[in-house]
């Protein structure tokens, strides 16, 4: 017979009788192992001690001598789905599906069995499937409020937003006093954009639970997309107040004080950033303290890049002064950036990352470790703190820069203007994207040759501007930035302007120094405040606004005529 851990003993006399009762029942079992009631005894015990994977066992095999005993089908269900629950607070979903399918093998059409087999195939991103278990869950009790709430989450997964808000509402009108409910009815209106709607369902969820930490954490959000950040700083703090150690909250937290330009608090609160399951980054493992902001005149730093390559470039602005007042400097960094780092921070040791660790990181002896985004913590506590260098602090190949300015000459006469539209983040580059079929006036700009630098499927986009514009957007086959970050850097240091929304090309063009002109939508980034027109991390960047949710007109045209005055102005300046 398998022998289980106790796991977490409760204190005191709970703890004493559950050690007494496992104590009998295995030495019932050692004179009698078919003994189905010590077995399903030791179960209960072992459930109360949250060894899970033994319960199932144990009631697995009561349930096999004695298969017509329901309180032993009831108890191997019920052992099943905890450990289910656990699997999935440990984030392993395949597993924690596995013990459910299990379960409804067992007692098939069970509503709530469904209902959270369906929940974990929508947080496994599998919501195709998540719907039709949702849907027979339905089927099987029309009237179940958990059935009709996990459909809608299935159908918000999947984007479908108005089903999701009708089955959400659904679902509320035979539970109205569920706290969950009412969140994930305002989760369901913030993605459609609603935010009084998603506001006013987050509150109710509070007014119902006045400890629902995930009500106080979305209303915060939509506050801060509301651009209302003092009450979005409350909501979050509240959340935090409640749990201490809810990661997302302080996450989020940070967005709001760094929109605001609270930096220092923001940057300590982004440190929660590691503890957050959807952060894109891993934590690197290195044997060295974590620098706390110490003198470190006479010590070496190794410091590491962290989340998207935009994210890299844009923190390597912190970089000159830590390598200025620290013995050295060793950078590891994505690949395509290390010719680029290079070049730009003399006297810094960078070294690609790669696992395991280079071994250039181990000779180099560092006294303490730093991730990149967190140097901000000791150099960019408030505004007056940022670069105001209009040089930019990365430098671009100059003998390809040269060759590409030779061959962009080619096209003209007219200024050389780099273009980007799309973004490819997952997660927020719908919102960040503006779609073709708004360039078509700023594409019929005179004076100019327009360059295309989005990277990506771009083709069909630009099939559609010469349809409608008869402008040929010119390509540089060339050029890859997936493949080479030398070439995509000379490209965009030999323009005289740079067009795009917020993705890795603005982040290049501003860290070389080009004129830029990033567009940005009405909830953008944290990094480019609440109002500003003018961006703290790259002083050449220049912001245009949307000033309402998914209109892209207004801001297209002030665009447009800002691009016609820039152009004439700098025909002015050739001819004096």
């Amino acid at each position: 017979m398998p022998v289980a851990n106790d796991g977490p003993l409760m204190n005191s006399d709970l703890g004493d009788k559950l050690v007494e009762l496992k104590s009998l029942a295995l030495k019932i079992l050692e004179t009698d192992p078919k003994n189905s009631d010590a077995l399903n005894g030791l179960g209960l015990v072992s459930m109360q001690l949250e060894a899970f994977d033994y319960a199932v066992s144990l009631f697995q095999e009561a349930h096999n001598i004695a298969p017509k005993r329901e309180e032993y089908t009831d108890n191997l269900i019920k052992s099943l789905g905890l450990l289910s629950q656990s699997m999935c607070d440990a984030e392993r979903l395949p597993e924690a599906t596995k013990f459910l399918e299990q379960a409804l093998l067992i007692k098939p059409n069970d509503v709530l069995l469904m209902s959270r087999l369906s929940l974990i195939l929508g947080l496994s991103n599998r919501n195709e499937e998540a719907l039709v278990i949702s849907e027979q869950a339905i089927s099987s009790q029309p009237k179940s409020a958990k059935a009709h709430e996990v459909n809608g989450l299935a159908l918000l997964g999947l984007d479908r937003i108005d089903p999701a808000i009708n089955s959400l509402r659904t679902a509320i009108k035979y539970d109205n006093l569920s706290a969950s409910l009412h969140s994930n009815l305002g989760l369901a209106y913030r993605a459609k954009g609603d935010l009084v709607e998603a506001i006013k369902c987050f509150e109710r969820a509070i007014d119902l639970d006045e400890n629902h930490i995930q009500a106080y954490n979305n209303l915060g959000v939509s506050y801060l997309e509301s651009h209302k950040l003092d009450r979005a700083q409350e909501a979050l703090a509240k959340a935090i107040d409640i749990d201490y150690h809810f990661a997302e909250a302080h996450f989020n937290l940070s967005r709001t004080l760094l929109m605001a330009e609270k930096f220092e608090a923001g940057w300590e609160h982004n440190e929660w950033r590691w503890h957050c399951p959807t952060f894109p980054s891993t934590k690197r493992n290195f044997p060295q303290p974590i620098w706390n902001g110490e003198d470190i005149k006479n010590k070496k730093i190794l410091v590491w890049s962290e989340q998207g390559i935009g994210d890299e470039i844009m923190f390597a602005n912190t970089l000159p002064e830590l390598v200025g007042n620290s013995a050295s400097v060793l950078l590891e960094c994505s690949e395509r950036l290390v010719p680029i780092f290079r070049r730009s921070f003399e006297g810094m040791h960078v070294f690609s990352r790669e696992d395991p660790p280079s071994p250039e990181i181990k000779n180099f002896n560092a006294d303490v470790q730093i991730p990149l985004g967190s140097i901000c913590k000791f150099y960019r506590t408030k505004s007056t703190d940022f670069p105001t260098d209009h040089n930019g602090y990365l430098r671009s190949n100059p003998k390809l820069t040269k060759e590409v300015k030779s061959l962009y000459s080619s096209l003209g006469p007219g200024l050389k203007i780099g273009v980007s539209w799309r973004s490819g983040n997952p997660i927020v580059g719908q919102h960040r994207s503006i779609p073709i079929k708004f360039w078509h006036e700023i594409f019929s700009t005179k004076g100019c040759h327009f360059i295309n630098l989005q990277y990506g499927d771009y083709k069909e986009d630009l099939t559609k501007i010469l349809d409608a514009t008869g402008v040929n957007i010119f390509h540089d086959n060339s050029i890859n930035p997936i493949i080479s970050a030398e070439h995509w850097f000379s490209q965009i240091a030999a323009l005289d302007l740079v067009i795009s929304i917020d993705n890795s090309t603005m982040q290049v063009s501003g860290a070389l120094g080009i004129p830029t002109w990033t567009l940005v939508s009405h909830n953008p980034e944290w990094r480019f405040g609440l109002n500003r027109l003018d961006h703290l991390w790259h002083p050449t960047v220049r912001i245009f606004r949307q000033q309402t949710q998914g209109e892209w007109v207004p801001l297209m045209r002030e665009v447009t005529k800002a691009l016609t005055l820039f152009i004439k102005s700098k025909n002015e300046l050739g001819s004096t």
